[in-house]
């Protein structure tokens, strides 16, 4: 479904009368938003119980230093920024080498994450103590710290933030509602329609459409109209108090 069928059936699941003047393209976005961050986290306490990726997640995994990506670097001091996007890591590993009678083999290392705390025993006690071989990493002051020092790259599996979707639009001219923008459209470029405000006719539509698999999106649905309700109860609660502000 694409952005405008969802707004269509959130809007008819939540009924026309009662939310005529709630479900706004504005608020649409703001329940969007609320709905990406909620679908995020169900699938992040899912891979949290199991440490198993469910397939609707899988397009928001991230391998830094694979086949076709750059590597991680650290600083000389096993430091090393979390990317932009980040949100809860998966793996990493190094790649270290080994010498044979016949040149050297390349060997994959585990990196284990660990607490803080944890972190900081392993460092402190010889038996357990981290090597090139049996690499650690934790976080500390939102960065990437890994011991032993001297390695200088690794490679980095996270899950990242998926694109927020928005909902652009310009105005029926008729009915004075908003008519969807699609990705690509022109503001101003949909015959019978206006402008909205703050844009130009020529400005490129601001729409993205969700990057969630189709199988999900009866899920935003529910999300969003929960989001919806919850925000209709209070702005009811809210007019109640006026209106008895009001009363003799």
């Amino acid at each position: 479904m694409n952005l405008q069928e969802i707004y269509d059936q959130l809007y008819n699941k939540l009924g026309k009368d009662a939310f005529g003047n709630v479900v706004t393209p504005e608020s649409f976005n703001l329940a969007l938003d609320y709905s990406n961050i909620e679908k995020l986290n169900d699938f992040l306490e899912v891979l949290e119980q199991d440490q198993e990726l469910v397939d609707d997640i899988r397009p928001f995994v991230v391998t830094l230093g694979d086949s076709s990506s750059s590597p991680v670097y650290l600083d000389e001091y096993g430091y090393c920024n979390m990317p932009d996007d980040y949100v809860r890591y998966v793996h990493s590993s190094r790649m270290d080498f080994t010498n044979t009678d016949s040149g050297s083999n390349e060997v994959y290392r585990h990196i284990e994450m660990l607490t803080p705390k944890e972190f900081s025993y392993r460092l402190s006690t010889s038996l357990y103590s981290p090597t090139t071989s049996r690499p650690i990493i934790t976080v500390q002051n939102d960065k990437f710290l890994v011991r032993p020092r001297g390695i200088d790259a690794i490679s980095l599996t996270y899950v990242r933030m998926p694109i927020t979707p928005v909902y652009d639009y310009d105005i029926d001219d008729t009915t004075f509602l908003p008519v969807f923008l699609p990705t690509g459209e022109l503001h101003g470029s949909i015959p019978n329609t206006t402008v909205r405000p703050g844009f130009t006719a020529g400005d490129p539509s601001l729409s993205v459409e969700l990057e969630w698999p189709e199988d999900v999106h009866d899920d935003f649905i529910n999300l969003m109209y929960k989001y919806f309700t919850i925000n209709l109860k209070d702005y009811n609660s809210l007019q109640t108090i006026e209106i008895e502000k009001g009363l003799p």
